[in-house]
């Protein structure tokens, strides 16, 4: 549970940001941002539902 806690949710998270920042540079740029945003939804999904094991596992 631990490697869940300090591994997997802080990376996820830093994957999030870096695909947040690329989706706001493309939109910038005028370019297809598609990817971004169907990359950004799976990470969201993924980091919510780690969470939400971290904390069934708390209990």
């Amino acid at each position: 549970m631990d490697l869940l806690l300090f591994f997997f949710l802080p990376l996820i998270g830093m994957l999030w940001f870096l695909n947040l920042v690329t989706l706001i540079k493309k939109i910038k740029e005028d370019k297809a941002c598609q990817n971004q945003i169907i990359f950004g939804a799976a990470l969201s999904f993924i980091f919510i539902g780690l969470f939400m094991f971290w904390i069934v596992g708390l209990y």
